[in-house]
């Protein structure tokens, strides 16, 4: 496939992939692994960062989740943004305002001032994200593509992972008497290279592709684009995705931190009319041909519409699983950061591996190799949840090595290959708004799991203790991992 890259000065056809696919890769790899990182890795941070600043306790909640929130409800206006301005161009400057944001909460000398640069750390973080997985599936083309995700994958879940492990070793080591500031200002170096790479090797289809995506958009609608980019980037649509994701996110984010007030579960009520009324809205405006933040055209699609319940409630297990482990271990069962470190070592080694292995199963088994990966990770779990309930707090790292490195090499086989095979069959002119849907299905995912799951843990610990909590939260998950197994069965098996 070709597409005319029509710039200030004209050009030749270009062919719809990178010279150098594995050096945009690595640009978006690099943004990743900071925005996933700096999701995570403040959690252990927190006590130092209250007793610097004199934080309170509702600042410190902020610290947390001021960056979830900001990062959740700006990624499908940034999706959009990256389809009117170009992809290159929005990730640079986003990448250049997180690393400046960075060195901003680096900085901080108040809690208010850390609160609102993590926002602006969020937003910019959304704005790179909500790009990467629309220019690597420009930047690659059939099995490269299958690959270039399961790396990706790999990444992204180290990523979540390490963070609260790497927040913790920083803080010990107080590098130049810097203390907690290093979990904000390592994150400079690392934007500078995310910016040098993206300079370099994305950008091929990207800031010049405006007019083909108007083309695009012209033989879809049969009438002409908005000149406008107010009209364009659909304002109206960008609000109300905002305010609607903002009152679902932050009650499932900060409710178990606040006990659950009442305000909180109003919130969450009146999340639902508008996120209804956006999702009408979208439809009228798609109806009318006009410019919308959500094309509900990519839902048409049977992959991207069930890969979308897989994603959302996988990431939801995910998260949950790494809260509730992390937990346990440290709070019931007194482990130091570093042993935790350990015993979620086989599970990264895991997810590595089976990331980097899955390009192999989909060649040869499509979406059936999505089954084979949540089923391995449903068994993992089953066995985890009853060894623990069979040693109880007498628990080993040497005997939860393999049940947990399982779960990982599941999760690798799964959740790297999904992105890809969910785009399998997304025409181009709808990939600028599936690479904002995607990420923000995790993260709504992540956070609803988190709450759903994170009370019925603390349920079962006041109830019993933490090993009986861990070990039910296992079991379901197990089911749930079971139930998705079956579902993975509606993805047409023709996908690869």
């Amino acid at each position: 496939m070709t597409v005319r890259i029509s710039g200030a000065t004209g050009g030749p056809e270009c062919p719809a992939t990178t010279p150098n696919p594995w050096g945009a890769l690595s640009a978006c790899l690099v943004a990743v692994f900071m925005q996933m990182l700096d999701l995570t890795i403040v959690h252990t941070a927190v006590p130092a960062v209250a007793r610097d600043l004199r934080a309170g306790g509702s600042a410190q909640l902020l610290i947390v989740t001021g960056y979830g929130l900001a990062f959740a409800c700006t990624l499908l206006t940034a999706a959009r943004v990256g389809d009117l301005l170009g992809r290159r161009a929005v990730f640079l400057v986003a990448m250049t305002g997180f690393a400046g944001a960075s060195l901003w909460c680096g900085l901080a000398t108040g809690a208010v001032e850390l609160v609102s640069a993590r926002g602006v750390a969020g937003v910019a973080a959304a704005a790179a994200s909500a790009q990467v997985i629309a220019i690597i599936t420009g930047a690659f083309t059939d099995r490269g593509r299958t690959v270039a995700f399961g790396v990706y994958g790999a990444v992204a879940g180290l990523a979540g992972m390490a963070g609260p492990l790497v927040g913790g070793a920083l803080v010990d080591a107080d590098a130049l008497g810097m203390g907690w500031r290093t979990i904000f200002l390592i994150n400079v170096p690392l934007g500078g290279v995310a910016v040098l790479l993206g300079y370099r090797y994305v950008g091929v289809r990207g800031g010049r592709r405006i007019r083909a995506v108007e083309g695009d958009a012209r033989a879809h609608t049969g009438g002409p684009v908005p000149a406008g980019i107010a009209d364009r980037l659909d304002v109206r649509g960008a609000l109300l995705s905002a305010v609607g994701l903002g009152l679902l996110v932050y009650p499932l984010t900060s409710g178990s931190e606040m006990g659950w007030p009442p305000g909180m579960f109003a919130l969450l009520a009146l999340s639902v009319p508008v996120l209804a009324i956006f999702v009408r809205d979208q439809r009228r405006r798609a109806a009318s041909g006009a410019e919308s933040l959500v094309r509900p055209q990519v839902f048409a699609d049977r992959s991207f519409a069930v890969g979308t319940v897989l994603t959302a409630v996988f990431f939801g297990m995910f998260t949950a699983l790494l809260f509730t482990v992390s937990v346990t271990v440290q709070t019931g069962l007194g482990w130091s950061a570093s042993h935790t470190g350990l015993l979620m070592l086989p599970f990264a080694v895991g997810a590595i591996a089976g990331a980097l292995s899955s390009p192999l199963l989909v060649s040869r088994w499509g979406p059936r190799a999505l089954t084979l990966g949540v089923t391995v990770f449903a068994v993992a779990l089953g066995a985890l949840a009853e060894t623990v309930h069979t040693r109880g707090s007498a628990l080993e790292i040497g005997v939860l090595a393999w049940p947990v490195f399982a779960a990982g090499a599941g999760m690798g086989w799964f959740a790297a290959p999904l992105p890809s095979l969910m785009l399998a069959g997304v025409a181009d002119r709808l990939a600028g708004s599936a690479s904002g849907l995607v990420p923000t299905v995790q993260q709504v995912g992540s956070c609803l799991g988190a709450a759903v799951l994170g009370m019925v843990f603390f349920d079962r610990v006041a109830a019993q203790s933490y090993t009986a909590a861990i070990t039910t939260v296992l079991w379901i998950m197990s089911g749930i991992s079971a139930g998705l197994a079956v579902l993975t069965f509606a993805l047409p098996r023709s996908r690869s």
